[in-house]
């Protein structure tokens, strides 16, 4: 019988071990971003046959993400099935999601037309080149080089700095005010809500999760924010980033300046997914991403 388990910070090496020898590159693939996130998305998981099963889920309904493991050494169909079971006794179908281009292979050559596949946008990672996040080189990248220019012409006293414990409170007001600029706590902001929550569960585990954070001050004040972590031996993602609006080239600043710091040699950068916010994917693809990570919902058909 299948018995789901809340996450704790206890869970964190084990959970990481599968994350790290799977070498995946999109965004869920790391402890803290499930464990920042657990309650937002109610976030158990299992271990059934030597394979991780992560559930989250929303209201009536509820998921699992590809399982994580050796599926040469496991029993993949075997598992999926003793899910398929689990789920129906809730009277609910089987749904995989964020299922990547690689686990939709394995998902068809072990159980062959079981599940029906739809691509979910929406949810797709974006991927860059840390090179160019870093230089900025070449026509594509002129009007961001203008920003950074400008904004380094009217605050050249900027600072820098990688965040530490002491500065966790300081951060935390920074992010209220954010979120009252941005009127997070309004019925029509649930995604911000979270997000609100989450980082603060970050900032409170800063000690003992793995991530690295920023801000940059102007005039002594913080501006803008950032933390992200490295998903794997070549690519850093990055959790989040808020910076004030209203001071022209600041987001360009903290983004290049994170990657700079904290992150100089890393080959890609993932900036996880938009959410359909169109303002949001309009941003993101103005920094020209090497790839989308695919992402797809399979729900069991039998």
């Amino acid at each position: 019988m299948i018995e789901f388990r809340d996450l704790t910070l206890e869970d964190k090496e084990l959970i990481n071990s599968y994350f790290r020898k799977g070498q995946y590159n999109n965004s869920e693939c790391t402890f803290t971003n499930m464990f920042i996130w657990r309650d937002c998305y109610a976030v158990q998981w299992t271990v059934i046959d030597g394979l991780l099963v992560v559930k989250p889920g929303q209201a009536e309904e509820s998921w699992i993400l590809p399982p994580y493991g050796d599926y040469t050494k496991c029993d993949l169909k075997g598992v999926l099935m003793q899910l398929r079971d689990y789920f129906a006794a809730q009277g609910k179908p089987l749904m995989l999601r964020a299922v990547t281009e690689s686990f939709a292979t394995v998902l068809e050559e072990t159980c062959p037309g079981m599940f029906v596949l739809e691509e979910e946008r929406d949810l797709e990672d974006y991927l860059y080149s840390g090179d160019d996040l870093r230089e900025l080189k070449g026509r594509k990248y002129h009007s961001k080089r203008n920003h950074l220019s400008n904004f380094r012409k009217n605050y050249p006293d900027y600072e820098y700095q990688p965040l530490t414990a002491d500065m966790r409170e300081e951060v935390w007001d920074y992010i209220n005010l954010w979120c009252k600029q941005k009127e997070c706590s309004g019925k029509f902001s649930p995604g911000l809500i979270c997000e609100k929550q989450a980082i603060r569960e970050a900032l409170d585990h800063f000690d003992v999760l793995d991530y690295k954070g920023a801000v940059i001050r102007l005039n002594g004040h913080i501006e803008a924010f950032t933390m992200g972590e490295k998903i794997n031996d070549e690519t850093v993602v990055i959790h989040v980033e808020k910076a004030n609006g209203t001071i022209n080239g600041l987001y360009s600043a903290i983004n290049q300046e994170f990657l700079l710091h904290e992150w100089p040699d890393v080959n890609f950068v993932n900036r996880e997914e938009d959410t359909g916010d169109e303002g949001l994917r309009k941003a993101k693809m103005s920094y020209h991403p090497v790839a989308l990570v695919k992402k797809y919902k399979g729900v069991y058909q039998g």
